[in-house]
């Protein structure tokens, strides 16, 4: 009876071992499409054209809204197990959501000295979604900083009209 007991818990812990071999295969594939956001992002940091940063910045936040709501790799095991083991975290070396943060307020400044100010409150209204998260604080300070400077522009503007 022993002996079953230990064979079939090392059939248990040798399957667990190669299903959570599993999440690095797919991190290695998944590399390519990572360096494509970090190209992005480093295009986003250099040009100057804004109709190119705002693309930047689209990508960029469509991938990290994207990045949020993939689902997680799921170890299928009996209900009284599954019920132990927590659901494994997906990481990244950098945050995609705090690069299209930077990229978004690189782009959203430029719009406002480009006097595009309805590309700059667009991206600059989609950090604040960003908000309620600490770690993307310093992001959204900067997004309010510049809306209030161009809601302070469009009142001198009607002010200054006949």
């Amino acid at each position: 009876m022993k002996s079953l007991c230990l064979i079939v818990l090392s059939i248990m812990i040798s399957m667990i071992g190669i299903m959570a071999g599993q999440p690095a295969q797919a991190a290695s594939i998944d590399n390519g499409h990572f360096m494509s956001l970090w190209t992005r992002y480093s295009h986003c940091q250099a040009a100057t054209d804004i109709d190119q940063l705002r693309e930047d910045a689209l990508t960029l936040a469509n991938a990290a809204n994207g990045s949020l709501t993939q689902e997680s790799f799921i170890l299928p095991l009996p209900g009284k197990l599954e019920e132990l083991v927590s659901t494994p975290v997906a990481r990244f070396a950098v945050d995609v959501k705090a690069m299209a943060a930077a990229c978004s307020l690189r782009v959203g400044s430029a719009a406002v000295e480009g006097k595009r100010l309805d590309i700059a409150k667009d991206l600059l209204h989609a950090i604040l979604t960003y908000q309620p998260h600490s770690e993307y604080a310093y992001y959204a300070i900067q997004a309010k900083s510049l809306l209030s400077e161009l809601d302070k522009n469009i009142v001198e503007v009607t002010l200054n009209l006949p």
